[in-house]
């Protein structure tokens, strides 16, 4: 665990209200990953690991509609994404790639958020919230 990593979880809106008890299991299960330009963090129609915290670089997200790539989002740093999967179950809806690298990122293991998720409503309700507003940015772009 690094500071890093434990100032990027505890500052991220989606576990700031957590207590010390709440963040250690994120913070010691968690690691820092770099990817260059280019690098694909989540392929459309895979199955997701992670909960990824964007600390620096760019990352692109897209999807395929009627085998055409429509962009949904670019996000930098202090953004979150692959909480859309991992609240589902489901394989991932969007591909999420590095625009401008190098990016490093927080990987929370899929396990620990989501046994986090089931103890904490308030968690719960913020993704939840997140995944939906999202689903309905997507269907909007998608349907232009």
């Amino acid at each position: 665990m690094s500071n890093e990593t434990s100032n990027a979880i505890a500052s991220s809106p989606l576990f700031k209200h957590l207590d010390t008890v709440d963040l250690a299991p994120l913070i010691a299960d968690s690691n820092i990953q770099l990817h260059d330009s280019g690098a694909v963090l989540i392929k459309e129609g895979t199955s997701v690991a992670s909960l990824f915290l964007v600390l620096d670089g760019t990352v692109r997200v897209s999807t395929n509609s009627m085998n055409k790539e429509v962009e949904l989002k670019k996000m930098g740093s202090g953004s979150y994404f692959g909480e859309v999967s991992l609240l589902s179950g489901k394989n991932a809806t969007a591909t999420v790639e590095v625009e401008q690298g190098p990016c490093r990122v927080v990987a929370i293991p899929k396990d620990t958020l989501l046994s986090l998720v089931q103890r904490d409503d308030r968690l719960r309700r913020l993704l939840e919230g997140v995944t939906l507003a999202r689903a309905k940015d997507t269907i909007s772009k998608v349907l232009k």
